[in-house]
């Protein structure tokens, strides 16, 4: 079985969920076309896992449609618990959002928050690493939820973003710290496959965790650098029990199917067990939703 910890939900019913596309990377009229015609529900999501042999996963909120509007999200969780986990998306830097986080982990069982965007013009990322963001960092360890970061823009590494992380994840060592798109290692060859001094400083902080998703795939097949390869020098660098899949679907172009079949073939250099891992056990350690007090 494969757990998913990367699929985004979105309805079109925009009326009850309306939608807010500001910003989005390709084009506000072409996505509101894309969720119309193709809204990514969970009778869409849940029947795909089903045939492909994914037991269940995260529905990370969609901030291409709804920005700070967990509303969606929230009720597809809770209307399937078992297989449907969140991981919302709040303004860290806002003084409401550590308690709106407990609201969410006691109400809803939320599995962690995201935290994307931009750096200002010197470069830093306050939005994740401002004195404002740090209570909602200590409300996610108190939690048990993991923060999930996504910084922009992507295509490729920053330093400045993965030294702060490091220190970040030093300063909260309970708390469990996930990059989106295994924080965007270049898509380069041997020896490094990417993994520059900025990502292999991350090796010694074992409350750091990478997903591994499409866009990490399609990356490496544009540039030309086998898959296989690349994953295995993730597991020797991290851990297999730090690597986990995520398949972007609803986001990223292409069948479901085929995401799952290209991400089975890049763990082909893989033992079993570290293949169970990439491929399920860590996302689901890390994900699956749990009973309202288990995190807290």
């Amino acid at each position: 079985m494969l757990y998913d910890t990367h699929a985004h939900f979105f309805s079109d019913d925009i009326v009850t969920y309306p939608i807010d596309t500001t910003g989005a990377r390709e084009g506000e009229d072409v996505l509101r076309r894309r969720i119309m015609d193709r809204p990514s529900t969970p009778d869409v999501v849940l029947a795909s896992w089903a045939v492909n042999g994914v037991a269940g996963g995260a529905g990370v909120q969609y901030n291409s449609a709804y920005k700070t509007d967990n509303r969606y999200l929230l009720d597809v969780s809770d209307a399937a618990p078992d297989r449907i986990s969140a991981v919302v998306i709040l303004d860290p830097q806002d003084s409401a959002t550590p308690q709106v986080l407990a609201d969410m982990a006691s109400e809803h069982g939320i599995r962690g928050v995201r935290m994307t965007g931009f750096p200002d013009e010197a470069g830093r990322y306050p939005y994740f690493e401002s004195e404002a963001a740090l209570a909602t960092w200590s409300a996610a360890e108190r939690l048990g939820i993991a923060v999930v970061l996504m910084y922009l823009p992507g295509r490729k590494p920053s330093a400045v973003a993965l030294g702060r992380i490091g220190e970040l994840a030093d300063r909260f060592p309970r708390l469990a710290i996930v990059l989106d798109h295994c924080g965007w290692p270049a898509a380069q060859g041997a020896p490094d496959y990417g993994m520059g001094d900025a990502h292999r400083a991350l090796a010694a902080r074992a409350n750091i965790y990478f997903k591994l998703t499409t866009i990490n795939l399609n990356q490496l097949e544009n540039a030309g650098v086998p898959a296989p390869a690349f994953v295995k020098r993730l597991v020797e660098l991290y851990g297999a029990d730090r690597i986990m899949w995520g398949s972007d679907f609803g986001n990223t172009e292409g069948t479901f199917e085929s995401m799952v079949e290209r991400a089975k073939a890049a763990t082909a250099e893989l033992t079993e067990a570290q293949r169970r891992a990439v491929l399920h056990d860590t996302g689901a350690r890390l994900f699956a939703r749990r009973g309202p007090a288990e995190g807290r």
